[in-house]
């Protein structure tokens, strides 16, 4: 089926994609361990469903139809307030499968057309039956099964090597849904995955024969078609077993400038790429998004004219810092960020997936108000392997994988994540440049190592003196996390015990899902620069106690978390103006004493009842918001002032209270996959 202007444009990103210095064509991701049960550890995989067989239908009399794209399919977008239709042309010979189940044998049957004519529709005919209601998809589907409740899950598959076609898309790429009551009625497709359009300049433009798409998120494989009556989605959590998924697309071909080349990709919340441009040798020029890229369903992200210039990287990565975000102050707050178990020829993946990560914590608030106070440095080292180490649960490694920090986690549990300190901290303090230069101490720039393993996990290791790192691996899939199940019956009194959670509450705070820049955030945004404690808990309770003595520390650790009910560290500037600020904006009723938090489910307060340290959404209470401005602020040597915060702050929940357009072809019937809170933050005294 060929694809003339599939789609408006609905992304200019031309400008995003700026000049890097290596090559990378990132593998298909490891599918993630299964493990044993414990608090920390990880029992997930994509979520599996068995093929089932599929039946070519009988033989019998020709029927007829005539299929198109109509005006009101996904064809029809707006693009700077104008309204225009693509056109979706049929090639003659073209062919689709229509499918039926019978209900009486529990079969698929299947119904292959064709056409002998091409256009915006065509008559297609078979000499097959299916039952009604039919389902068809173009090319057609490569396995089928069920979920519990008996809807129909198609397998399909978005190639990841994909033929670069001068101003269309390769046949069998671009998959199409259509849905019909019988079998010969006309049938409206819809556009099915997203479509990456760019051209290329540059004196080498004429000499490259390959470009690769690198993104953090599934791009293509085998993705799951959900039918809908007459709607569809793609979904990529769910899986046939050993089904392929690629976070990325290769595009082959003899390549000219000026000319239109379109990539077919699934649907993908916003994520950094990049894009890489190898000739016949095997030389390359890598671009970078400077901004995350949403691939919505139906539509295309116009990548604009890439300028490639006259010649290619060099051969070997530059390991210079990269300043990513430059602070506008006199006294810059730093942050640096590392990698682990990436490879040279991974460094350029990397890149993208620390800018992602970093666009993620920037986006969350107060970080995202205050950003210009912040230089972030990309620095960058080769490991000898990919991935992290694998331990045996308790720090010794069973499987060395090269990685250049040493860092590495069970199998089946997390609890003794760690990297070698001495290299991390070495390592920083002699190439971030604002410790270089003398302007800051290795005590006074958090760490973020971003670490290249596919695997759940996520902790922060904070000394008393300020020293820090948090380990965040790029976890694959779209993850959820969960509110405790039981909570203290009294939130003044820990005598009266405890109970159990009901839904009813769980869905008032609102259900969190997202990946592992969910984990970045609670990691390294609330323990390593907020040094905030965990406010989820388990079953068990610390007991009581008089004071927490992190709060006395030269720089204080766990100010959110409070020994008592009646005094808290949130009285003065948040607790007792509740208040004004409830006359202010609604959403400040949400303020407290509730109690549970640090792990334990009694004798420990927290100023409300869900933040990031619970569920990793991308929002911090209004008490952690403010310890968090205040440790910016020092850090600048600037005096903080509550009005000022306030007259700045944004108390709004992104889960609870900030409702955005769901991307088209993202919606789930599924969950995604389940998995634990982070690893309580590791405190070491002695800096």
């Amino acid at each position: 089926m060929k694809r003339k202007n599939f789609l408006c444009a609905v992304l200019a990103l031309a400008a995003l994609l700026t000049a890097c210095s290596r090559t990378s064509i990132e593998s298909r991701p490891e599918a993630p361990r299964t493990t044993a049960d414990d608090p920390f550890s990880v029992s997930f995989k994509w979520w599996a469903i068995t093929p089932q067989e599929m039946h070519q239908a009988p033989a019998g009399e020709t029927r007829s139809l005539r299929a198109g794209f109509g005006e009101d399919s996904r064809t029809f977008l707006e693009m700077n307030g104008t309204e225009s239709e693509a056109q979706v042309i049929w090639n003659a010979g073209d062919s689709f499968n229509m499918f039926g189940y019978n209900t009486e044998n529990g079969y698929l049957y299947r119904a292959p057309y064709t056409t002998t004519e091409g256009g915006i529709s065509a008559v297609f005919s078979t000499s097959y039956g299916v039952p009604s209601p039919c389902y068809s998809v173009y090319p057609g589907i490569q396995k089928w099964g069920q979920d519990d409740n008996g809807n129909f899950l198609f397998g399909v598959t978005i190639p990841h090597e994909q033929d670069a076609v001068e101003g269309d898309i390769a046949p069998g790429v671009n998959i199409a849904y259509a849905y019909s009551a019988t079998q010969t009625a006309d049938l409206r497709f819809h556009n099915m995955v997203s479509l990456v359009r760019f051209r290329l300049s540059g004196g080498i433009a004429g000499e490259i024969k390959q470009v690769t798409l690198n993104g953090s998120r599934q791009l293509s494989g085998d993705v799951i078609l959900f039918p809908n009556g007459d709607d569809a989605y793609i979904d990529t959590s769910w899986a046939f077993s050993e089904d392929e998924k690629y976070p990325s697309v290769i595009l082959i071909g003899d390549f000219r400038a000026g000319v239109d080349y379109y990539i077919a990709v699934a649907p993908a919340y916003a994520q950094a790429i990049t894009m890489v441009f190898k000739n016949g040798s095997g030389d390359s020029v890598t671009k970078y998004s400077s901004n995350d890229v949403e691939f919505r369903q139906g539509r295309i992200s116009d990548m604009g004219t890439i300028d490639l210039g006259d010649s290619y990287d060099k051969p070997d990565p530059t390991l210079d810092p990269i300043l990513y975000m430059a602070s506008s102050m006199s006294n810059p707050v730093t942050i640096a960020v590392i990698p682990d178990g990436y490879t040279s020829e991974e460094l350029s993946v990397y890149e993208s997936k620390a800018k992602s990560g970093i666009n993620a914590l920037f986006a969350t608030e107060p970080y995202k108000t205050y950003r210009d106070y912040f230089n972030v440095w990309i620095l960058k080292v080769a490991s000898s392997g990919s991935g992290a180490n694998i331990t045996d649960g308790n720090g010794n490694v069973i499987t060395a994988t090269g990685c250049y920090f040493n860092s590495g986690w069970g199998e089946s549990s997390y609890s003794d994540m760690r990297a070698d300190d001495n290299t991390v901290f070495s390592f920083v303090q002699d190439n971030c440049p604002d410790i270089v230069s003398g302007d800051r101490t290795i005590a006074e720039v958090p760490i973020l190592m971003i670490i290249n393993d596919s695997r759940y996990g996520g902790i922060c290791w904070n000394w008393s003196g300020g020293k820090c790192y948090a380990m965040v691996p790029t976890t694959s899939g779209n993850l959820s996390w969960f509110y405790p199940n039981n909570c203290a019956v009294s939130d003044e009194d820990p005598s009266e015990g405890t109970r159990e959670v009901s839904y009813e509450e769980k869905a008032e705070l609102g259900f969190n899902t997202g990946d592992w820049r969910n984990t970045l955030v609670h990691e390294f945004g609330g323990h390593g620069f907020g040094r905030l404690s965990d406010e989820y808990w388990y079953t068990t309770d610390k007991g009581a106690v008089s004071y927490i003595s992190g709060h006395s520390w030269p720089l204080p650790m766990g100010l959110n978390i409070s020994a008592s009910y009646s005094t808290t560290p949130w009285d003065d500037d948040v607790l007792s103006r509740r208040g004004e600020l409830v006359a202010q904006n609604p959403l400040y009723a949400r303020i407290g004493v509730f109690q549970g938090g640090d792990v334990s489910i009694l004798n420990r307060w927290r100023s409300e009842k869900i933040s990031c340290m619970i569920d990793n959404r991308f929002y911090f209470s209004t008490w952690q918001r403010m310890i968090i401005v205040r440790r910016i602020l020092s850090m600048a040597g600037e005096a903080f002032d509550a009005d000022a915060f306030y007259a700045l702050d944004h108390p709004e929940d992104p889960v609870r209270d900030i409702t955005t357009s769901p991307v088209q072809g993202l919606q789930s019937q599924l969950p995604p996959i389940p998995v634990p809170p982070g690893a309580p933050m590791r405190i070491v005294m002695a800096d």
